[in-house]
């Protein structure tokens, strides 16, 4: 009799259950919100600690302390091409408490060269906005005799196999325009891969090698102490930090015209109230005058600060570009 009671107590119970549940769901934005503002963030690193994207990581997650009102911790998680930090962020809650510092190549490369993708970066993860802009240069040691590109090409075609170009990662951006300069200048240059950056600026100071393209952020401080010489740039303009150096179109190679750029990533479904704190608060810390002087010292370029379409844009172009010299390319990687 009592299940058909309107005033049982089973019957109460539930009632008061559903009450409780369609309040918990009015009330959830209020409760994430206050949660939201006393939690610790995680910027993940897809890095080493000590490199140039950690120096920005942490220069970030320090002034993020003030605009977000919360503890930022930098997290570095290196390894397979920026995939293992992707799948640690595809891993965390959607909450926006966890977010991605990483350059934007890797998102649409890795699906065209890897078939054991644990992500799907179109619709696991959205782009916040843009943080720097990366440019990508070839650097020879401080005594080469070629102080121009003309002239490095010159004597790689005469002498390949004393010519060889290091490249501090495979499967990437760099590692694609890095083939495309050997194709066009006709060189016979062979690109060895190199495990990171430092590893390639070591063997490039101790003449292990005859030249090297990276990132001009791995090559700056040794570029300003004449310890290295950048020739060039693959940027549409030259980079704000070398304003000495051409780029790669001044030197001949209209067609080498190529950057990166590192975006701020959250899960796909993280909220977008939540997204656009992380937006505003980041324009507000890149806006700030030693940050910008922190960034273009350590060889980022400076940007004026994407949303999240319009990054979206870039993305779309860039990918576009590449897509065919990717596929043409034939390479897989493990």
């Amino acid at each position: 009799m009592n299940e058909r009671n309107p005033t049982s107590p089973a019957r109460l119970s539930r009632r008061a259950m559903l009450a409780g549940t369609a309040a918990a769901l009015c009330t959830g934005s209020l409760i994430s919100r206050a949660a939201w503002g006393q939690s610790v963030s995680r910027i993940i690193v897809p890095f080493p600690a000590g490199g140039p994207a950690d120096f920005m990581g942490r220069l970030l997650a320090e002034k993020l302390k003030e605009t977000l009102g919360r503890t930022v911790i930098v997290d570095n998680r290196p390894g397979a091409g920026t995939r293992v930090a992707a799948e640690v962020l595809k891993n965390a809650p959607a909450d926006g408490h966890t977010v991605l510092l990483a350059p934007v190549d890797p998102m649409f490369i890795g699906p065209l060269i890897y078939n054991n993708m644990r992500f799907n970066p179109a619709t696991d993860f959205r782009a916040i906005t843009d943080v720097a802009g990366v440019q990508f240069g070839l650097a020879v040691n401080a005594n080469s005799p070629a102080r121009t590109l003309a002239e490095f090409v010159q004597a790689a075609k005469a002498r390949p196999a004393d010519h060889s170009i290091g490249i501090s990662t495979v499967g990437t951006l760099l590692h694609f325009l890095a083939g495309e300069f050997v194709a066009q200048s006709r060189t016979g240059s062979t690109l060895v891969p190199y495990r990171g950056g430092g590893a390639l600026v070591t063997d490039l100071m101790g003449n292990q090698i005859a030249a090297g393209m990276d990132a001009t952020t791995s090559f700056m401080e040794y570029h300003r102490a004449g310890k290295l010489r950048v020739l060039a740039v693959a940027g549409d303009k030259r980079a704000d930090a070398l304003p000495d150096v051409p780029t790669f179109a001044e030197s001949g190679f209209p067609n080498l015209v190529t950057s990166s750029r590192y975006l701020l990533y959250v899960r796909a479904s993280t909220a977008p109230e939540v997204s656009a704190q992380w937006y505003q608060s980041v324009r507000k810390v890149l806006a700030m005058p030693d940050v910008r002087e922190k960034l273009g010292r350590t060889g980022y370029d400076l940007l004026p600060g994407g949303t999240a379409d319009e990054v979206g844009k870039y993305a779309n172009a860039l990918a576009a570009r590449w897509t065919p010299v990717i596929k043409a390319s034939g390479f897989k990687g493990d």
